[in-house]
């Protein structure tokens, strides 16, 4: 490992490109900043890409928390610091914190990292990584662990079909962390998030997808603010998804 450095920020402005509809932050680009920052603190302490491709591996994210208090405007700079919660031979727990321009904290998440084996395509023994331990922090990430998410079914199931394509596939070939959230969110109308803003987004990544696949995507309402999602493929869930919303006025300029 190059250095212990327990934690590890990152400073970012939102532009216009990047914003939703609604001239916010979408809740599916603090996923992919999520990525970029653990990434890059996973370089910096010598666990990266280059480190665990020498054995045939690639880091691969299982698991997925986020909680917005505040979504950052058009122009506004923000800040996602990272640390390490816990690590052992089958995956580490890493935490983000957001905040804005004036420090104020705006958002949380939680994500659970995995290894595969490239070659087949499984879970891959960690040891290796054993002093990755040391760089272990004992900040508090206050939102709750995700729980656990149950298959959608019973009445009012929403359901529709889509075929996964070029453009949903990444890096190692299999579909991107961030299609999946983006087609889950794609089931409400324009209308909805006029009105309603992502709170907590939950989301566990079950099995790969890959091009050419053909999935079922179902949500269902749990109680007034949570719907459950989940997208499957004929013998198989590709991943399961929790989504909390809350009031959101959006004025037309």
């Amino acid at each position: 490992m190059s250095g212990i450095t327990p934690e590890y920020t990152h400073t970012y402005l939102l532009t216009a490109g990047e914003c939703n509809a609604q001239g916010i932050m979408p809740v599916t680009l603090f996923a992919a900043r999520v990525i970029e920052v653990a990434t890059f603190h996973a370089n910096g302490l010598g666990v990266g890409y280059d480190r665990l491709i020498a054995d045939g591996l690639a880091w691969v994210l299982s698991r997925l928390s986020i909680e917005m208090y505040r979504s950052p405007e058009v122009n506004e700079q923000y800040t996602l610091r990272t640390w390490i919660e816990g690590f052992n031979r089958h995956f580490s727990e890493r935490n983000f914190e957001m905040t804005d321009s004036r420090g104020e904290v705006i958002g949380h998440a939680r994500s659970i990292w995995m290894a595969i084996n490239i070659r087949e395509r499984c879970g891959a023994d960690l040891a290796m990584l054993e002093p990755l331990r040391d760089s272990v922090s004992d900040r508090v990430c206050p939102i709750a662990k995700m729980p656990r998410l149950t298959p959608v079914s019973g009445d009012g199931v929403r359901e529709s079909v889509y075929r996964f394509r070029y453009c949903d596939c990444d890096f190692n070939r299999h579909v991107n962390t961030l299609r999946y959230m983006e087609l889950l969110l794609n089931q409400w109308d324009m209308d909805f998030f006029d009105s309603h803003v992502v709170k907590r987004f939950d989301i566990a990544f079950m099995h790969e997808a890959k091009f050419g696949m053909e999935a079922q995507v179902r949500v269902t309402q749990e109680d007034a603010r949570s719907y459950l999602a989940e997208i499957c493929g004929t013998d198989t869930c590709y991943s399961r998804g929790r989504i909390i919303f809350g009031d959101y006025h959006y004025d037309m300029k």
